[in-house]
């Protein structure tokens, strides 16, 4: 019978640490409440713990991963796979030598910096050489920068624009100066990518990492082995709860209810709230927010003027804002009675803007609507403004780059930073006719 973590008697509880050997680990659950460790949202069996502890309490050149990239490299140099032949996929691979596919991924990754390999998606894993590239440098520091005396911190971020992120990074670079070289990833909200980055980042020699995960629902696999190495790591925008890691987020929760009370002090009582599907703290937290007001005004909730599906906002997603569009007529069309909403993302607002338009609504005339976040646009004075929860962007991303110099310097307790929020008035809302 196959155990669950939860079953190992070394696992007290669902959430929080625990010492194997001397060796700090975590067990954490998903959405789904189901005991998983180091894992995603597919569960982790008992053998994945057993590899898991194994890998990290085993030294140097027998952690698993490097035995399935010592035995791969072994069969191409003798022949058995050929330059042009595709290796077994990583689900096969991982059955093959009873480890998880998460180890296979990072020993195929090893295979490709050798040159040995070329992953082409949707393909395949084909091989490409049969002796190892001598020229092939796996660590992606420059050395001129390695042998230096600064330090390289690596950001890893699931994408970035005017409204959220670009003023963030400006802070990490501002907070590194000359101190620190910086080395930015972003993966388009790909779990996969996620992984490799941390990875890649970690394995070229980065002194720390500050990372914004794609999802709240779990802490990525590398990641997870930060932590139970006391890696230099802070999470940015997001929170993991039970998870001793070092967290700089805004306090959304707190925003959800100001952009909420705005509106019902203008008399609007009936009020919708709209928001992408991507599974993170942040977004949850807004929505916490918007249903606190309601309690605490004593108003009543209604379920179906949350709209929490739209897809064109998620980095890496198919969806289009077209489709969004359409699916916010839709809703608005069918809830006549909802006078104002908050969005959760000023892309979203802009969308909700659009679908009202389109049904001869006007904003804010007939329809009120607070959104987080929002370009400066210094120089555009035509710009329509939404009245929007700002969150202090530049100080996350100084926060951030802070606390990983901190721990870089000395071992520290994880600390959960929350930063305040501010209501800026604009355009977007009016009182209820």
């Amino acid at each position: 019978m196959t155990r669950t973590p939860a079953s190992y008697p070394l696992v007290r509880s669902l959430t929080g640490p625990l010492d194997v050997g001397g060796v700090s680990g975590l067990c954490l659950k998903n959405a789904g409440q189901r005991a998983v460790f180091c894992a995603a949202s597919d569960g982790a069996t008992g053998a994945a713990y057993d590899e898991y502890v194994q890998s990290v309490t085993s030294g140097g050149e027998s952690v698993l991963y490097r035995q399935v990239y010592e035995d791969l490299r072994r069969r191409i140099a003798e022949g058995e796979y050929s330059v042009g032949d595709r290796l077994p996929s990583e689900v096969e691979l991982s059955e093959r030598y009873a480890v998880s596919v998460i180890t296979t991924k990072r020993a195929l990754e090893l295979l490709r910096a050798d040159g040995l390999i070329m992953r082409r998606p949707r393909l395949g894993t084909f091989v490409t050489s049969t002796m190892a590239d001598s020229a092939a440098e796996p660590e992606v520091v420059h050395p001129a920068i390695r042998s230096s005396s600064t330090s390289v911190i690596g950001c890893v971020v699931t994408n970035f624009d005017d409204a959220f992120g670009t003023q963030v990074l400006e802070g990490v670079l501002a907070a590194a100066g000359t101190a620190e070289h910086i080395l930015l990833m972003r993966t388009m909200g790909d779990g996969a990518v996620e992984d490799e980055a941390i990875r890649s980042l970690t394995d070229s020699g980065v002194a720390g990492l500050i990372l914004q995960p794609s999802s709240s629902e779990y802490i990525p696999p590398a990641a997870l082995e930060l932590v139970a190495r006391r890696f230099p790591l802070t999470i940015l925008d997001r929170v993991f709860d039970g998870v001793p890691v070092t967290s700089v987020r805004s306090d959304n929760i707190a925003g959800g209810v100001v952009a909420t009370e705005h509106l019902i002090a203008l008399g609007h009582g009936h009020i919708g709230f709209v928001s992408a599907a991507s599974h993170v703290s942040t977004t949850d937290e807004r929505r916490t927010g918007y249903i606190r007001a309601h309690a605490a005004h004593h108003l009543a909730l209604d379920q179906a003027a949350q709209l929490t599906s739209l897809g064109s906002t998620t980095p890496g997603t198919e969806a289009t804002t077209q489709e969004d569009v359409a699916v916010l007529v839709e809703f608005i069309r069918a809830r006549p009675d909802v006078t104002a909403y908050v969005a959760a993302e000023y892309n979203l607002a802009l969308l909700l803007r659009d679908a009202c338009e389109q049904l001869g609504r006007r904003v804010p005339e007939d329809v009120s609507i607070v959104c987080f976040d929002h370009p400066e646009a210094h120089f555009d004075s035509r710009l329509f403004r939404f009245t929007h929860v700002r969150q202090q962007q530049h100080e996350l991303g100084r926060r951030a780059l802070l606390s990983v110099r901190r721990q870089i310097s000395a071992p520290q307790d994880a600390e959960k930073i929350m930063l305040p929020i501010d209501l800026v008035p604009g355009g977007s809302v009016s009182p209820v006719r």
